[in-house]
């Protein structure tokens, strides 16, 4: 019997069971099927290419600062390859965008205010984009190294060589004139910003008072009374030297004047024979605030004697937070404080250098510096004791926060978010020496003891002793004024 004829013999035969097998496969649907039937083979058209797509950058909104080189911000992108990129508005002065990769880097030349600009990435099938906002602050102050991205600095004033000023107390008044002291020469100063960098200071000294110098001594206080406005009263913390002919003794005193013209007259004398440490001159703390009610905290240091701190008021006044009625002279105990006609508020403290009473509670903080570790930010209550000295009974003082580095506290001021939001209000500054810093604490709770963050807002270069931050203080517009041993330095927000 002959085979029947095999498929390849049969083109039409093999085209049908071709069709038959391809009609039964289980997966569907076919979107295009070409069959060449009695001889030849198939073709197709590759696919278009895909548009690219969902273009994302990691940095936005993003501050940069004029002259520092900023971290390339180098987008992803999905779909297909890239083939331009472009941008508009152009980038702020100094910033390119990779005609490759789309990232932008680069140093930024100039200043340029809150811009959104768009990117696109695009091939022959389509395009994507992304808005990328850029702020660039102003540069720097040289001292600075460091400031909170949204804030720029400016020299209000750098003595420089061959000025002996350590400029480490200041005030500014509700006209804005700044009085600061220059703790060696004795010399209280003002200066009238405004006029540029170093240019508002004025030839003649507010005051010059004869002073103990080296170490902790000199002029460490300086503050304007509550009623400034109308009385023109400033009054000075100094540690001055004994006078034979007037039979007195090295001691601290707080001394206050009438602003005439910019000129200090009419000496008064708040307080007299305030303990101070000699020879050596260190531990005198050095502070003195208004409160609320008008009373004047004074801070004073245990003058190198931890046993002062422990040792009632009517033995030694040092180591202690002492509040006064400055308003007849000589000053008195202020009604109010813990013992009646006693000066002292509190007690147990080494050395507190920097006072800040809270804008709406009026609760009194302080910063404490210990002799190798310890260094603290107290809420310093009335009647209660710090512990430096001894190990007294209850009820001791809250320590908000305790540094076991020592840093060295020097300042203390709260700000009340004007100008600067309210993501300020209730935040507390405090400068410190050893690390040549300002931090920054979000505060809450009902006394604002409670640290919500800590974070470093500032930093200063370390140069010897020249910028070492010594004073904080807020401005009636919201701006922060930073005293160094060698400038000060005003702290804006950049507009959004």
């Amino acid at each position: 019997m002959n085979n029947p004829p095999s498929d390849s013999t049969q083109p039409g035969r093999a085209c049908a069971l071709w069709l038959r097998a391809a009609a039964m496969l289980s997966f569907a649907p076919l979107l295009a099927l070409t069959i060449a039937c009695g001889g030849g083979g198939g073709s197709g058209t590759p696919p278009p290419p895909s548009a690219p797509s969902n273009l994302q950058y990691p940095d936005s909104p993003v501050f940069y600062r004029d002259g520092a080189a900023i971290a390339p911000n180098v987008p992803t992108v999905q779909g297909g390859a890239v083939t331009t990129w472009s941008v508009t508005p152009a980038l702020p002065a100094g910033l390119a965008l990779s005609s490759t990769t789309g990232a932008i880097s680069g140093t930024p030349t100039a200043e340029a205010g809150a811009t959104v600009h768009t990117v696109t990435a695009s091939n022959a099938a389509g395009q994507t984009t992304a808005a990328v906002t850029i702020t660039v602050g102003a540069a720097l102050p040289a001292a600075m190294e460091f400031l909170e991205e949204g804030f720029n600095a400016e020299v209000v004033l750098e003595p420089g060589a061959p000025t002996p000023a350590k400029i480490a107390k200041f005030a500014r008044t509700p006209d804005g004139r700044i009085l600061y002291l220059e703790v060696d020469t004795g010399n209280v100063r003002v200066f009238v910003p405004g006029t540029g960098p170093g240019t508002g200071l004025l030839p003649t000294p507010f005051v010059t008072l004869n002073v103990l110098q080296n170490g902790h001594m000199g002029l460490l206080g300086l503050t304007l009374a509550p009623d400034y406005g109308t009385s023109g009263h400033v009054y000075v913390l100094a540690c001055t030297p004994a006078d034979a002919m007037a039979m007195t003794v090295d001691r601290i005193r707080v001394l206050r004047y009438t602003d005439v013209n910019n000129i200090g007259t009419n000496e008064g004398i708040v307080l007299d024979n305030l303990p101070v440490t000699v020879p050596g001159g260190v531990n005198n703390g050095g502070e003195i605030l208004f409160d609320a009610s008008g009373a004047l905290f004074v801070s004073l240091g245990d003058v190198q004697n931890a046993a002062n701190a422990q040792a009632p008021s009517s033995t030694s006044l040092a180591g202690k937070i002492l509040r006064y009625d400055v308003s007849t002279l000589p000053a008195a105990p202020a009604a109010g404080n813990p013992t009646p006609a006693d000066p002292e508020w509190c007690r147990g403290l080494r050395n507190t250098f920097g006072l800040a009473v809270h804008p709406a509670t009026g609760g009194l903080f302080g910063v404490d510096n210990g002799p190798a570790a310890d260094d603290e930010l107290n809420f310093l209550q009335a009647g209660m004791n710090f512990e430096w000295g001894g190990n007294p009974p209850p009820p001791t003082g809250f320590r908000i926060r305790n540094y076991q580095t020592v840093i060295v506290p020097t300042a203390l001021c709260w700000h009340d978010g004007t100008g600067w939001g309210a993501a300020y209000n209730n935040n507390l500054f405090m400068a410190s020496y050893d690390d040549h810093a300002i931090r920054r604490f979000v505060m809450s709770g009902a006394a604002f003891t409670d640290i919500d963050s800590e974070d470093e807002f500032a930093r200063f270069k370390l140069s010897a002793s020249s910028n070492h931050p010594l004073d904080v203080c807020m401005a009636t517009d919201g701006s922060l004024y930073v005293s160094t041993f060698s400038g000060i330095y005003r702290i804006t927000q950049v507009a959004p």
